[in-house]
């Protein structure tokens, strides 16, 4: 179970800020939602995979609250930037 904490995390954070973002941005919603949680969860594995953690420590446990805090915030700025760019390309015709 500890395993799937972060990547549900993540997940939570893209899709909480790639909406909020693709639709500043002028994109639309659905966009931004199914890119908020590729990219949030892209964002985890990439950054794990580089060995990457701002915050936390990374021999601690996966439910510690620094730890929770940086993969929240990982999944929010994958969610982000992938959020945008799913959203500008889903934009809606009008």
């Amino acid at each position: 179970m500890e395993d799937i904490v972060p990547l549900i995390l993540s997940a939570i954070g893209g899709l909480v800020v790639g909406p909020l973002v693709s639709r500043l941005a002028g994109g639309g919603g659905t966009g931004g939602l199914i890119g908020g949680i590729v990219g949030g969860i892209g964002a985890h594995y990439g950054l794990d995979a580089a060995n990457i953690q701002v915050l936390g420590d990374a021999t601690a446990s996966a439910t510690s609250p620094l730890n929770i805090i940086n993969t929240l915030l990982e999944g929010g700025v994958g969610g982000g930037i992938v959020g945008v760019l799913a959203g500008l390309l889903m934009k809606p015709k009008s």
